[in-house]
């Protein structure tokens, strides 16, 4: 994890955060859904929606990023006790980034109280799932289609107190 530096996302970091979710998006499941993040939501709307995931009071949600230098390598999204989001750049991967933000994410989920996390992800994105199930995720047997079309699966890890 040398270099790796986790920090609550800020307003200013809309663009880099937006750039570094793209391209983690179009390594993993572009191949797996047939089509760029850039042809499913423009670039400039994705900016927008993280400003204003940033500007919501009062719901228990946060977002992360993981910097090394002063580059924008992963993000992660929280909201209660699911990680709803969890993307590194390709050059990154390897690097201890989407650990380190997985890491604070569920700090944070103890931190509230709760004793699960849950997320979801794409069945067929083999090299996320060995990652969670590395770190303890297990499958809930839940399933859900998504507007992409593959399925996704739902984990839950039990929180050490």
């Amino acid at each position: 994890m040398t270099g790796v530096t986790v920090r609550p996302a800020r307003l200013e970091d809309a663009e880099a955060f937006t750039r570094a979710h793209e391209a983690a998006w179009d390594a993993t499941l572009a191949p797996i859904a047939g089509r760029r993040l850039e042809e499913l939501v423009p670039f400039e709307e994705r900016v927008e929606r993280f400003r204003a995931g940033l500007e919501r009071p009062g719901v228990d949600a946060s977002i992360l990023v993981a910097e090394r230098g002063d580059e924008v390598v992963g993000e992660a999204v929280r909201v209660g006790s699911e990680l709803r989001d969890l993307y590194v750049v390709p050059e990154a991967w390897g690097t201890g980034a989407g650990l380190a933000l997985m890491d604070e994410v569920l700090a944070e989920i103890r931190a509230g109280g709760a004793t699960q996390a849950t997320l979801w992800v794409v069945e067929a994105n083999a090299r996320a799932r060995r990652f969670y199930e590395r770190e303890g995720w297990e499958p809930t047997g839940e399933t859900r289609e998504t507007p992409l079309g593959p399925a996704e699966l739902q984990y839950a890890l039990r929180l050490r107190t």
